[in-house]
C-alpha cells in the first residue's frame, strides 16, 4: 500500500505527532507510518481527484473539423487509451448484506464499492472533467486551443476544444457522437487523415463518457 502522506499545518503538528504521524526529514513532510489507523488523519488527508480511466500510456489524437461559428478549418484533439487501460466500475450489490441504511451508503461512498477492469479494445474519451498534470502538460505542447471551459450545454466545466480562427468552443457532442464527427470516421479514408501522437506515460482522467472502441484505429497516422 503506498504511503499516506499528510497536508499538516504547523500549528497542528503536535496534534498529528500525537495521533502517530511521523515526520520524513528528507522529503519535509507528514506521513501515517505502517500499522497506524489511517483514519485518525482524515483532516489532513489531501482530497484526491476523481478519476474514472487510467492507462499506463495513450494517444494525443489530432484531427480537423469546420467551426460551426465561424466556418474556419480548425485542428481538434482528444485522447485515446490503448487496449489494456482501465475503467473504474461499480460493483453489483445484490449478493451483499448490510446492517443498515447507514452502513449501506458508507458501503457505496468508500472505494471498496467500484474495482478496476481492464479493457480489451482502445477508446476515446469525451467530457473530461479532471486530466492527470502530465497529460496536461503534454497537450499544452501541441495546442493551446485545448482546454477547460464552461458548456451552457451541458451546464458544466470541461476539457473542450476552441476553434484556432475565432476561438469559439466546440463542444464534445458534436465532434465524439454526430455520425462523420471529427473523432467518429465513418470510413476508413476519414480515419487516414487523423494523427495519432504516442505518449509512453502514464495518463488518469475523470470523463464523462468513452468509446467501446476506435474505429479505423490501424489506419490513422502514427507519430
Amino acid at each position: 500500500m503506498p504511503r499516506i502522506n499528510l497536508t499538516v499545518p504547523f500549528a497542528q503538528k503536535d496534534e498529528a505527532k500525537r495521533l502517530g504521524a511521523r515526520w520524513d526529514g528528507q522529503q519535509r513532510v507528514w506521513y501515517v507510518p505502517d500499522g497506524v489507523d489511517p483514519t485518525l488523519f482524515g483532516k489532513w488527508v489531501p482530497e484526491l481527484p476523481d478519476i474514472n480511466i487510467r492507462a499506463s500510456s495513450y494517444y494525443i489524437l489530432e484531427a480537423t473539423t469546420i467551426c460551426w461559428k465561424c466556418g474556419g478549418r480548425t485542428h481538434v484533439y482528444g485522447f485515446v487509451l490503448p487496449s489494456g487501460h482501465e475503467i473504474l466500475e461499480p460493483i453489483e450489490d445484490g449478493s451483499m448484506e448490510f446492517e443498515s441504511n447507514a452502513a449501506y451508503e458508507a458501503w457505496v461512498n468508500s472505494p471498496a464499492s467500484s474495482e478496476w477492469i481492464k479493457q480489451e479494445m482502445p477508446t476515446t474519451i469525451n467530457y473530461v472533467d479532471y486530466l492527470s498534470k502530465a497529460a496536461t502538460t503534454r497537450i499544452r505542447t501541441l495546442t493551446p486551443h485545448f482546454r477547460m471551459d464552461f458548456s451552457y450545454t451541458t451546464k458544466s466545466s470541461y476539457w473542450m476544444n476552441h476553434c484556432e480562427c475565432c476561438g469559439m468552443k466546440q463542444g464534445d457532442f458534436e465532434l465524439h457522437h454526430e455520425p462523420r464527427g471529427a473523432f467518429m470516421p465513418l470510413y476508413p479514408e476519414d480515419a487516414a487523415g487523423m494523427v495519432l501522437h504516442q505518449v509512453d506515460e502514464i495518463i488518469e482522467a475523470n470523463c464523462g463518457g468513452y468509446s467501446l472502441d476506435v474505429d479505423f484505429f490501424e489506419v490513422m497516422q502514427r507519430k
